[in-house]
C-alpha cells in the first residue's frame, strides 16, 4: 500500500492511501468523524485484486491539512471531492463513503452523476431529524474545553464503544490508530471539535435531492448502529430508487472493523 499526498487547486495538502494495479478502474473510499483513511485498512487490500483502491484522508482528519478558517459544511466537503478527483485526473470513479464521507458522497452522487460508475453509502445521516442521543453526543463532543477529556485514552475507549458492537474489537492498537491522529498532528485538538462543528441541518440535502439520485445504489449499514438506526438505512433504500440494501449483523456504526471481509466481499 502506498501513501502520497497531492496538493488541491483551493491549497490544501491531501494525504491519501493507494493500493493496486494504476490500470485498474479507480475506488474512492470516503472515511467519517472521528477516523481517517486508516478505516479502511483490513478492505483495501481484497478491493485492490479489482481496484485501484484510494482512500484520503478528509480535510481536518488524519494527516491532511486541518484548515480552521473554514466551515467544515456539506458545500465544503461537496467541493473537496471534486477538486481531489480533478487533482488525481480521475474522470469516473466508483464510490464509497461512511459517516460524514456519507454525508458529503450523497451530495457528489446527486450533483455529479456522471463521475460516478456505481455507488457504496454505509452508516450516515441522510437527514436532519437525528436521535436524541446523537444530538447529545454532538453537543458534548463539540466543546472545546472537552477536547482532552475525550481523547483521554480511557475516555476515547469509551467513546468507541458507542460505536463498535463487538467490544472484543476495541483493542489498544485500534484506539491509537483513531486517537493519534487528533493527539499528534498540528492543529488536532482544534479539528476535533472543528470538524463537527457544523449544524446537521448544513450537512444534509433535501429528501427531494436524495430521491433525484439514480446511481446504482448499495447501502451497505451495520444493523447494530446506536447512532445511525437500520430505519434510517430503509428509507435511503426507499428514496434511491435504484438501490439494494444489505444489513451486516452483530455490526455497529464502525463496521469496518468488525466485518472487513464482508464489506469488501459485498464492494466487490
Amino acid at each position: 500500500m502506498e501513501t502520497k499526498t497531492i496538493r488541491l487547486n483551493s491549497g490544501l495538502n491531501i494525504f491519501f492511501r493507494q493500493q493496486g494495479a494504476p490500470g485498474a478502474e479507480p475506488l474512492v473510499l470516503m472515511h467519517g468523524w472521528p477516523s481517517s483513511s486508516l478505516l479502511w485498512r483490513n478492505i483495501m487490500p481484497e478491493l485492490s485484486k479489482s481496484f485501484l483502491v484510494i482512500a484520503p484522508d478528509l480535510p481536518g482528519y488524519g494527516q491532511s491539512d486541518k484548515p480552521l478558517d473554514l466551515d467544515h459544511d456539506l458545500d465544503f466537503l461537496h467541493t473537496f471531492i471534486k477538486e481531489f478527483l480533478d487533482a488525481l485526473s480521475l474522470k469516473k470513479i466508483y464510490l464509497a463513503a461512511h459517516d460524514i464521507g456519507g454525508m458529503a458522497a450523497l451530495s457528489f452522487a446527486a450533483g455529479h452523476p456522471e463521475l460516478i460508475n456505481k455507488f457504496i453509502i454505509m452508516n450516515t445521516a441522510p437527514y436532519a431529524d437525528i436521535s436524541f442521543q446523537l444530538k447529545l453526543s454532538l453537543f458534548l463532543l463539540k466543546q472545546p474545553l472537552l477536547t482532552w477529556f475525550f481523547l483521554n485514552p480511557f475516555v476515547f475507549r469509551q467513546v468507541l464503544k458507542t460505536g463498535i458492537y463487538n467490544h472484543d474489537a476495541i483493542t489498544d492498537e485500534l484506539v491509537k490508530i483513531f486517537q493519534d491522529p487528533w493527539k499528534s498532528r498540528p492543529k488536532g485538538h482544534q479539528s476535533f471539535t472543528k470538524t463537527i462543528d457544523t449544524p446537521i441541518k448544513d450537512m444534509v440535502q433535501s429528501p427531494d435531492r436524495l430521491k433525484s439520485i439514480t446511481l446504482e445504489t448499495l447501502i451497505l449499514w451495520g444493523k447494530k448502529d446506536r447512532f445511525f438506526p437500520f430505519s434510517t438505512a430503509r428509507r435511503l433504500h426507499q428514496d434511491i430508487k435504484n438501490s439494494m440494501l444489505v444489513g451486516i449483523e452483530n455490526a455497529g456504526h464502525f463496521c469496518q472493523e468488525e466485518e472487513p471481509e464482508f464489506i469488501a466481499r459485498m464492494i466487490r
